[in-house]
Formats: C-alpha cells, structure tokens, sequence
C-alpha cells in the first residue's frame, strides 16, 4: 500500500518546520505528501493579521518540496481533517504539539481515525479552529 503523509498546518509560519519534517517523513517512504490547512472562526482565519502571508509562505514551501497544499474552510476543523484524509487515503497524519501539549483535539482526531499512524512534533505549533 502506498503512503500518503499528511500534514496539518495554521496560519503560522512555524508550520514551515512541519512541512520540511513532512516531506523527509515521505521521502522515506517513498509516498506522496498533502498539506492541509482548515480555516475557520479562529486564530487560523484568513482575515487575521499576518496568517494570509503566512499561508502564501507555506504554499509555496508546500510546492517546492513536492507536496499537493488545500486550504479549506470549515467550522468544524475535527470534522474537516476526518473527512479529507478519509477521501484521500492518508496512512499518517503529522500535527504540531502546542505549548499545552497534543490535547483533547488530536485525542479525538486518533480516536476518530484509529487506522491512520499519528505523529506529534514537540514546541511545534498547533491550533485546533472552527
């Protein structure tokens, strides 16, 4: 079975850190790697300050390391991430660890999708929106 590695950013430009630990992660398994990044009522919203030069940064990083980026809105982000790594046969999942820890949305998003290997990076930043 092939592996599809995804990665979910914000609007942050931490998130570049994941990205690149994404497509080593894929290069090794000689997979495909997805970007996603869900937008929603939050911190994460396009209109905030600073997040839309954010995302142009890590389109273009996704891009430039082969990756395929969506960017989707959704009030549900849980439900949204659910929903495309189902559609696009993910295999594994990489998230960035906040300052609180992993937390009650990637609980959820393992229990929700128990097939799918997760990969948490510490002091990378994460934010569940909706």
């Amino acid at each position: 079975m092939a592996e599809t590695v995804l990665v979910c950013v914000t609007g942050q430009r931490s998130s570049a850190r994941l990205i690149h630990k994404g497509a080593e992660i894929a290069r090794q398994l000689r997979g495909t790697l997805l970007v996603l990044s869900v937008s929603g009522s939050g911190l994460n919203t396009l209109t905030h300050p600073g997040v839309a030069e954010a995302m142009d940064e890590l389109y273009r990083l996704s891009h430039e390391v082969g990756a395929e980026m969506t960017m989707l809105h959704a009030p549900d982000a849980h439900k949204a991430i659910c929903a495309f790594a189902q559609e696009r046969g993910v295999t594994r999942i990489l998230l960035g660890e906040g300052r609180d820890g992993a937390g009650a949305f990637v609980a959820s998003l393992q229990r929700a999708l128990p097939q799918i290997t997760f990969s948490i990076e510490p002091e990378l930043a994460f934010s569940s929106v909706g």
